[in-house]
């Protein structure tokens, strides 16, 4: 494993992380979600060896899932981290990876100016190439429009807005110097309450939907010029542990949810999730292009 620091991206938050045991007393809907991805799949074939994959955000939740199954796959792969404190998360994601694995862990805030940059230049300088971008840093803090804390609110505006629609932006840019010129990827990770939103996230999920529109623009934007596709990925509810850890209250409000979900009474592991964005990711997913793909048991239909 190489290390590299320099920057710091603030790992996904899509739905907090919680413990299983504080999940249960939500709703009796859930089993053992937050297991790894390794635990939960059976081991492919290492269809990506030789591919250099950068993930922001993938400390913790969601994007170490991303990770994990890139790896399994073969990749090459660049653990991001948003600050210090985060360092021993993603190390323990890197040793999760095996003795056989490539990585690097940098440490790197895509909402500062200069951060996007900064990781996607470590992680040229590293490995050579990206292959695949995954922009799945993200920041969500639940507020309603008319809290009457204009610090907080302008606050709040200004950290979403830079990590999850600037940040995002302007990784992709960055990382189109770097990109591989043939069956390349850049896949955008997005959430279905860009389409099905609800009361106190009109912040989070405008820069969501920012998100879904990045998707549709470059994927008539990019492919001739880079020789990739772009996709975007919607995960819904997902069991990590920033899932588990949200406030009572938000909890009691998601329960009708989960158990009016079509499938099964119950959210996503982060596996699923991730599978969803490895598969994009195969050389036979190379006519996919400009999809944005709900994944949540069809809790959400577009």
């Amino acid at each position: 494993m190489l290390n590299s620091r320099s920057l710091k991206s603030r790992h996904s938050t899509h739905y907090p992380n919680l413990s299983l045991e504080r999940l249960r007393h939500v709703t009796q809907i859930l089993q053992p979600h937050n297991q790894t991805v390794s635990s939960t799949m059976a081991t492919p074939a290492r269809t990506l060896e030789g591919k250099v994959a950068l993930v922001s955000g993938s400390s913790a939740g969601l994007g170490a899932a991303i990770i994990q199954e890139l790896s399994r796959r073969g990749a090459t792969v660049a653990i991001n981290y948003p600050f210090p404190s985060e360092e021993s998360n993603a190390e323990s994601v890197a040793r999760s990876l095996g003795a056989a694995s490539k990585s690097v862990i940098i440490e790197a805030d895509i909402s500062t100016p200069d951060g996007p940059s900064i990781l996607a230049n470590k992680t040229a300088e590293a490995f050579g190439k990206i292959d695949i971008l995954v922009n799945c840093a993200g920041i969500n803090r639940m507020m309603s429009l008319d809290d009457p804390d204009d610090s907080k609110i302008e606050d709040s505006w200004d950290a979403i807005v830079r990590t999850n629609g600037r940040g995002t932006f302007f990784l992709t840019r960055a990382a189109l110097k770097h990109l591989s010129r043939q069956d390349s990827r850049i896949i955008n990770i997005g959430s279905s309450v860009s389409r099905t939103p609800g009361p106190d996230s009109s912040i989070y999920a405008g820069t969501k939907g920012m998100i879904e529109c990045y998707t549709q623009c470059w994927a008539t934007e990019l492919p001739r010029k880079y020789g990739c596709t772009v996709n975007g990925v919607a995960p819904g509810l997902v069991g990590t542990d920033a899932f588990y850890a949200a406030p009572q209250a938000v909890r009691d409000a998601l329960k009708p949810i989960i158990e009016a979900t079509p499938v099964a009474s119950r959210v996503a592991e982060a596996g699923e999730v991730a599978w969803t964005v490895a598969m994009l990711c195969e050389k036979e997913a190379g006519w996919l292009n400009g999809l944005y793909i709900p994944v949540s048991g069809g809790s959400s239909i577009f």
